[in-house]
């Protein structure tokens, strides 16, 4: 079986030192193709955060997910498709590892599975306001044992003569 390195071995390099030597290989490519060195714009969230202490009710909640899920979804899935197409790269001499190409498409489907789950815990939360309760709790007897009289037949085989 071959050696493999621990993380703190000499064989494997730290991050840091990854990132430095990636940086100063990088340098040529980033003169030809200058990004922006500033993080993204963030949208406006404080209207959606303000807004949640005056909600009072799940409809009002489900109204403000609503809202939020609209407002943010395209960035999110456009990230997301960004983490895609990294995972398709294929350059001339190299290609991400069989790993990393996992990590992104686990990246980007972590992102659009986050939507998928606010969806459903709002759906949740709707579901226990608007279902009425089991037909349990309506009936306290419910649970007692039937007598013969209320008992219904458990298959009709037809009139018997």
């Amino acid at each position: 079986m071959p050696h493999q390195p621990s993380p703190r071995s000499p064989d494997r390099p730290e991050p840091g030192d990854l990132y430095r030597r990636a940086r100063r290989d990088a340098e040529p490519f980033l003169a030809g193709h200058p990004l922006p060195d500033q993080p993204v714009a963030l949208p406006d969230l404080a209207p959606y955060l303000q807004a949640l202490p005056d909600a009072r009710t799940p409809a009002e909640v489900s109204a403000l997910t609503h809202q939020l899920v609209a407002a943010t979804a395209p960035v999110l899935d456009h990230i997301a498709a960004h983490f895609v197409t990294l995972a398709l790269w294929g350059g001339t001499e190299h290609r991400h590892t069989p790993q990393s190409v996992r990590l992104l498409r686990e990246a980007a489907q972590g992102i659009r599975t986050a939507l998928v789950k606010v969806a459903e815990a709002d759906l949740e939360n709707l579901r226990a306001h608007y279902t009425p309760p089991a037909a349990a709790t309506e009936h306290p007897s419910a649970g007692a044992p039937s007598s013969p009289a209320t008992t219904a037949p458990a298959s009709s085989a037809g009139p018997r003569r």
